[in-house]
């Protein structure tokens, strides 16, 4: 087994906590079985999983392929009190024993599918349901790295507009349809999700409705990451309703109301599809209050 740490540039994009930083960071696993074969698993960057990873290398090395699940949950015996306090209420997931579980889930998942000479979709629930999945694009609202003194990179000599713009701060609806045709034009995407919770709600509404008119046959979400209130989040997205794909947490936990409750509501008087990624285990939950 293992544990590589690995960064790469990113620029100053913007969510509801603030900014990326300058690198953004992921913590690779490596597995070798006694054959020579190789399986991947990949996971958020941090010194506190990558610590958690190699404390879990007697758990992981000289099992069985087969034994997956008993590794896991030696893991998460091992580990799960780092985990005690959730997944917080911020854009970034502050558990730590579930991304290294997740890294050693997947590299596992990826030799045993080589061992069976099947694609790891099939390995999975109630098996592979379709050859190809189409990926989703994101846009991010940019700010200006010119007004930090941290070491963002700009590309010097831009290959096409994608590398031109995606250092440039964006913080308009002009400036975001560039972004967007710059984006579809460099790597094809039919789907684009706004990273929201930047500007005010109405604001970011506006935007959305200004990819609709420049793109109308490419899909939309907005994710304002919950940063809106219920009341809010019906009042600023209803009158665009057809033009999203889906919402994605466009609200969140408030006095009165769980999460799960909260997106519940969202979706009875709004109809718009939902998804989240904030309320953790609560999505099942979510999922049957929103039939």
């Amino acid at each position: 087994m293992r544990v590589v740490p690995v960064a790469g540039h990113d620029s100053l994009l913007l969510n509801l906590s603030g900014g990326h930083q300058p690198l953004f960071t992921r913590n690779l696993v490596i597995l070798e079985d006694e054959t020579g074969q190789v399986g991947l698993g990949e996971t958020p960057g941090g010194e506190a999983i990558l610590r958690t990873l190699e404390a879990s290398r007697d758990l992981v090395e000289g099992k069985s392929v087969g034994c997956l699940a008993n590794v896991l949950s030696s893991m998460r015996e091992r580990f799960g009190h780092l985990d005690a306090g959730g997944r917080g209420r911020q854009t970034f997931d502050s558990r730590v024993m579930i991304h290294a579980l997740a890294a050693v889930e997947s590299a596992f998942l990826d030799l045993l599918g080589k061992f069976l000479e099947l694609p790891v979709a099939a390995l999975l629930g109630p098996g592979q349901q379709r050859d190809a999945v189409e990926v989703l694009g994101y846009l991010f609202y940019v700010g200006d790295a010119a007004q930090t003194d941290l070491g963002y990179r700009a590309t010097e000599s831009p290959a096409n507009d994608w590398e031109r713009l995606r250092h440039r701060e964006t913080l308009d609806a002009p400036g975001l349809v560039e972004l967007a045709g710059a984006c579809i034009d460099a790597f094809g995407f039919r789907h684009l999700k706004l990273k929201g919770g930047v500007l005010e709600g109405r604001a970011e509404c506006d935007c959305m409705e200004a990819l609709h008119e420049a793109f109308p046959d490419v899909g939309l979400t907005l994710d304002p990451n919950a940063a809106w209130t219920l009341r809010d989040a019906i009042e600023w997205l209803q009158p665009i309703a057809g033009m999203l794909t889906y919402a994605e947490d466009p609200c969140g936990a408030e006095p009165g109301l769980t999460a799960v409750e909260a997106m519940a509501q969202f979706k009875r008087a709004t109809s718009i599809p939902v998804a989240s990624n904030m309320i953790g285990t609560d999505f099942p939950g979510l999922l049957k209050a929103c039939l």
